[in-house]
């Protein structure tokens, strides 16, 4: 089989988690000997010679005849000012001939971008894709009804394996330790600002860059840490997978909707560290928690204070599993023995 062209543009940045995701899969695929790389990278300023070198790659590989895997969206550094620039390379593709792997949909995570009120008729040419889960993909094929789509289930986390001492039965009485890695701001994650201290019977430490200081005792900032040490950094019984307000119900952030099709890469990064999770019941990702039996779903983040703490060591155990799994790439090693199918001559 000829190599596919796995084609990614990434911001360069320092300890910009969202490198992560788009990186591990070019190192696993590329390990597979039937991929080759071609990775970009922009900064401020540096944009649009970027784009040209990219223009020119296409252009030639799409005259080669060969098959183009493309890690959507693309990522330039003044995010969505440049995004027009950059999504124009969808026109210069073979639809064919491409597959596109769909790390988000941008007009569910930002209504208010005029942009991207059209994504869905700029990827409407494609019809080979790589999407998060089944929510992902019903919501695509509202969109592109022939759209053939392969589950990724779970982003890979690549790290170096992390021995935890994690509590191994609950001790009644001891307030659960939960970690939140990502965005710190009001914007993004509000209630770490709206949790009142009063209210809490547990312990909550935030790792990621420091957006504005929380009143909160009871929550600690544990540092911003490179991702790709960050597994071993996390000290704290469960992950907490969360955007928006305390309360999932009475959220309106676009945000609280987009967790109902993405997968977040935070829950990679916390079965990497071992840890079992906490999730909103409706997000997409509750299907995997219940699936594999790693965690908690709720509504309300004050239901931390009455978890079933007797189910703690089973997901744990369930959890350490997943961890071997996810950082030797298994995920993504599994969905390209779906794609290379297509990748086959027909």
């Amino acid at each position: 089989m000829e190599k596919a062209l796995l084609l990614t543009l990434v911001v360069r940045a320092g300890r910009n988690a969202g490198l992560k995701a788009p990186m591990d899969i070019c190192r696993i695929l590329e390990q597979t000997g039937e991929v080759e790389n071609a990775v970009f990278y922009t900064e401020r300023g540096q944009d649009f010679p970027v784009y040209l070198e990219m223009l020119d790659l296409v252009r030639k590989t799409v005259r080669e005849g060969r098959r183009i895997i493309l890690q959507y969206p693309l990522q330039p550094a003044e995010y969505h000012e440049k995004q027009k620039e950059f999504m124009s390379l969808l026109k210069e593709l073979d639809p064919d001939r491409t597959m596109i792997l769909m790390h988000d949909i941008n007009h569910i995570r930002y209504p208010e971008v005029e942009l991207y009120g059209r994504e869905m008729d700029m990827l409407g040419r494609f019809r080979y894709f790589i999407v998060h889960n089944g929510k992902m993909e019903d919501y695509l094929r509202q969109f592109i009804p022939d759209s053939e789509c392969v589950r990724l289930e779970l982003f890979d986390y690549l790290c170096r394996p992390v021995c935890k001492t994690a509590k191994q039965v609950y001790q009644p009485g001891a307030d659960p330790r939960i970690v939140f890695a990502g965005s710190l701001t009001r914007e993004k994650a509000p209630f770490l600002f709206e949790l009142e201290k009063e209210k809490m019977c547990f312990e909550l430490a935030a790792y990621g860059n420091r957006a504005g200081r929380v009143a909160n005792g009871r929550i600690k900032f544990g540092g911003s840490v490179d991702a790709e040490a960050l597994p071993g950094y996390l000290t704290g019984d469960l992950g907490l997978i969360w955007d928006g307000t305390i309360d999932a119900p009475s959220d309106r952030l676009a945000q609280r909707r987009y967790n109902r099709y993405n997968t977040p890469h935070k829950i990679s990064c916390y079965l990497a560290a071992g840890l079992p999770v906490i999730a909103w019941r409706e997000a997409a990702i509750a299907e995997v928690i219940e699936k594999y039996r790693i965690g908690y779903l709720m509504e309300n983040l004050y239901e931390l204070n009455r978890l079933n703490l007797s189910q703690y060591e089973e997901y744990r155990k369930n959890a350490a599993k997943l961890s071997g799994q996810v950082t030797t790439g298994y995920f993504t090693g599994k969905m390209w023995e779906k794609v290379r199918q297509w990748c086959e001559p027909k």
